[in-house]
């Protein structure tokens, strides 16, 4: 009996997202943002916390990542991709939107999975060194030039 009592207050607190899955596109040493959509689809107040898979926590800042809502209440959460230096590549993994009552104080909760896709270039560190070597190659040209001259 007291499974049931259980289940029907956990199936009160409910969650949707938008949007199903996020991608993230960035370049070494820069950033990429992405709003995701937390809908509190229960009849009660709820906790919310947001996150992704352990091992690209440090890749990210996600701001709001726990908040409370009311039922039918939405809350936008910015996730900012800054992925290390060292790394280059494509990566799949999983974000989390994880939710409990505010009403149970045993710590039952369900949650929602979203798919995430990050590309990490370095196409940019590339473009920025040939513009370098470019005005540095015209600079030691003028100089060489402006010598002959005299």
């Amino acid at each position: 009996m007291l499974y049931l009592v259980l289940t029907q207050m956990v199936s009160a607190s409910g969650v949707g997202v938008t949007p199903g899955n996020l991608n993230f596109s960035a370049q070494i040493g820069g950033s990429d943002t992405k709003s995701l959509f937390v809908f509190n689809t229960g009849t009660e107040i709820s906790d919310y916390k947001v996150y992704v898979d352990k091992d690209y926590a440090e890749w990210f800042d996600i701001s709001p990542d726990n908040f409370t809502l009311s039922a039918n209440e939405n809350q936008e959460v910015i996730l900012t991709l800054k992925p290390p230096i060292s790394v280059i590549g494509d990566f799949n993994f999983m974000a989390y939107v994880a939710v409990s009552s505010t009403s149970l104080d045993i710590g039952i909760g369900h949650g929602i999975k979203v798919p995430v896709h990050a590309n990490v270039s370095n196409s940019g560190i590339i473009l920025a060194i040939l513009i370098i070597l470019i005005i540095t190659g015209v600079g030691v040209f003028y100089r060489i030039k402006k010598r002959k001259s005299k």
